[in-house]
Formats: structure tokens, sequence, C-alpha cells
């Protein structure tokens, strides 16, 4: 069958006409992710493995990311046992994240590193903030972080256990002992300690340490090697298990919140997640025994700036982040202490198991601040594990940690 002219042309302008059409289209959703791709996405590493927190934090990006049209926030989640390698090798590499969320005691071994940017004269909210806050990213005077809560040491004990062995909460440590190995039965360990080679364990293991006189620089003197004979002690008796080498703090939060555990010394900010996983739990939180004053360790996590080409924007997220209402609004979800006493006077409204962390949390004390601490902490981090795993004398093992928190030191002058 022969086309006329007359429909030839037709069929060629309808041809046309989809083909203008489809380059439209097309063309449009070039100009849509040309546009995409101009958004500049600021990428923030953190380690933060709790899922309340997780979600406070993922929830708080999102609104900002929301209120906004200059940049896009996207957060990674690095397991805190590779986090402290990842980013030392980013680092090396010159591809490091935007913003990082790192330990407090780990701040200034990064800032040596790679330097964090100067937020001073960039944060206004900064002025109101705690000086045991600030003081882990302060260098020479200048602020070079911004902190995002607080945190400290407490006691944990599940009260239904305590109730049925007819025991008091312990405050000395021969009271402590004694209703370790009381509560050690079939299924329960009476007390497990946080021991996974990393910050945590230094986290749950000081304020032992510091009780008892002891001290990191004289971890062979009498007064420190108490504290490492209390774990032997427990570990003999049957009531500190082996297998602590293996808990981190969620991982020991999560046996305690299972009733597998009758006491733990973890972060306050464990609370939340306790209650979230056994609502029914009868549990309370309080002051580690002592005998004498009493005492506890802060912890903390602070926003870095990384240098490069999204410093401003990265700036501008931390500006939203630290205005004082909006601090207000989350800091209760993330399970932490305000880093700044006027919001932390209000937290925690109607909770008095919260409220009890931050009364814990005035006999705090912070640990070391400085770039070899990383290393010496490792150290005792190891020290812990041989004393728990046992095959050497507490006495042995403390010679070579001395040894070798020397060799740091010097190492460092």
């Amino acid at each position: 069958m022969r086309r006329t002219a007359k429909s030839a042309s037709v069929i060629l302008a309808c041809l046309l006409t989809v083909a203008a059409a489809a380059c439209g289209i097309t063309g449009c959703k070039s100009e849509e992710k040309a546009e995409a791709k101009k958004k500049p996405e600021i990428v923030l590493w953190h380690y933060w493995d709790l899922p309340h927190q997780r979600r406070t934090l993922e929830s708080l990006v999102d609104d900002y990311n929301q209120s906004q049209d200059a940049v896009r926030v996207k957060t990674r989640y690095i397991p805190d046992a590779d986090f402290k390698k990842e980013l030392a090798l980013s680092i090396a590499d010159g591809r490091t994240p935007d913003i990082a969320l790192v330990d407090s005691v780990d701040f200034q071994s990064f800032h040596s590193m790679q330097p964090f940017v100067d937020l001073t004269d960039e944060l206004e909210e900064l002025q109101h903030y705690l000086p045991s806050a600030v003081e882990p990213c302060t260098v020479e005077g200048r602020t070079r972080g911004l902190p995002a809560g607080l945190n400290c040491t407490a006691m944990f004990y599940n009260a239904d256990l305590f109730k049925a062995a007819g025991l008091s909460v312990p405050g000395t440590w021969e009271e402590f002992c004694d209703a370790a190995r009381l509560l050690t039965m079939d299924g329960i360990c009476g007390y497990a300690q946080i021991a996974l080679r990393g910050e945590e364990s230094l986290y749950a293991f000081l304020p032992i340490l510091w009780s008892m006189g002891g001290d990191v620089d004289a971890v062979d003197s009498p007064e420190s090697r108490q504290a490492f004979e209390l774990l032997d002690e427990m570990v003999r008796g049957g009531y500190l298990g082996k297998e602590s080498i293996s808990l981190t703090g969620s991982d020991l939060a999560g046996q305690f919140a299972d009733g597998k555990v009758a006491m733990m010394f973890n972060s306050i900010m464990m609370a939340d997640y306790i209650r979230s996983q056994h609502p029914e739990l009868n549990f309370g939180m309080t002051y580690l025994p002592s005998d004498g004053e009493k005492v506890s360790a802060v912890g903390g996590e602070i926003f870095g700036v990384m240098e490069g080409e999204n410093e401003a924007a990265s700036v501008a997220f931390l500006r939203y982040i630290s205005e004082e209402d909006r601090l207000s609004s989350y800091i209760d979800e993330l399970g932490l202490l305000a880093p700044r006493q006027d919001v932390m006077d209000r937290q925690f409204t109607g909770d008095a198991l919260m409220r009890g962390g931050a009364d814990i949390f005035k006999t705090a004390r912070m640990r070391e601040i400085s770039r070899e601490w990383p290393k010496v902490s490792a150290a005792i981090a190891d020290a812990i594990d041989e004393v728990i795993v046992g095959g050497k004398s507490v006495e042995a093992i403390l010679d070579e940690t001395s040894g070798a928190i020397r060799g740091i030191r010097e190492g460092a002058r």
C-alpha cells in the first residue's frame, strides 16, 4: 500500500513532536540530576550503636536537611571497634569525612594528625558550655570541637535479685565483693566487667583504680595493685566471668537487661537501652562502691569539623544543633547529660533514675587529655585483659604495664 506525500508529512510531523517531547522530558530530568549534583553532601561519621541514639541522630539530621536547601547531611555508622582505625586511615589518605563524632579522650590525638577547624568564633553557644565538656577539645585556648553530650560511669544492679537474696546495695568494696559472690548462681553472673580492649574498658575500670588511690602513671604501686587484685580475686572466685574480655558496653547492658548479670559498671546512657529491651526489669543505678570518696569517670563525644571545601556548611550544621532550644529538644532522647548546666538542670523531668545520673555526674573525674592517652589507655586495657584471662601474676602484669607506659611517656617528650 502506497502512502501519499501528505500522509508521510503528517507521520513525520508526529514523530518529530514525540522526539521533541522525549528530548524535553530527558532534558528536564538531566537538569534535575544536574541540580541534585550541585547540592553539596556533608558526610558525618559516628560510632553510636545504641538504637535510641542512632534514631535521635538520624531524626536530627533529617530535620536539618528539611530546614534548608543548601546542603544534605548524610551519616555513616562505623562500629566502635573499627572507628578509630578507619578515621586515622582516612586522615592519612586525605579522604576524611566532613564531620567526625569522636570520643572526648581521642580528640587531641586525632587533632595532632590533622587539625580540626577552629570553632571558637563560629559557635556562639560554646560560651555557655561546661568546662568539663569543652576542655577535651580545647587546644592552645581555642575550641576545636562541639561537645555532643556528657555521661558518667554508674553501678547498675538488679533490684529483684538483691531483694530475693536479702541484700542491700553495696557501698564499700568488701560489700560489693560479697554481693557479687552471693548473687552468682546458675545462669547469673554476680558481676561482669567491660573488658573488650578499647576505651570503654578504661571508662569502667578507672573509677575502681581512682577510688583505691591508684593512678595510671603509678600502675605498679600498692594502691593501683589493689584495683587489679580486685578483678583477679573475683575471677578466681568465679563471680566475674572470663567472657568479660569480649564485652562492649552495649553487650554488657544487653546481658544485664536479660537478667544474666546482677551488677555492672556502665554508662548512665545505657539506662534507656535497658528499659527499651526489658521494660519490666526492676533495676537501679547508683554510685560506684568506694572505701572513701565516691568517684566516677566523665564520658562524652565531640563533633569535629575536618578541613576542606565543606567547612562552612559543616559549621552551619553544628550551629543548628547547638542552639539552646534545639539542644533541649533532643538531648534527653540521646540519654546523655547536656554539655551546658542550664539545660542539664532542666533534664529528665519526672525520670528519677536519670535525674540520679545527673547527681552521680557530680562525682565524675576527667580522664587524661593528651595526645599519648590512647596508647596509655591501650596498655591499661591489655593489663585488665591479662588479669581476667589469668596465666600471670598481677605483679608481673603490672611490672610490664608500668614499663610500657614509661616508654610511651618518654617517647612523647
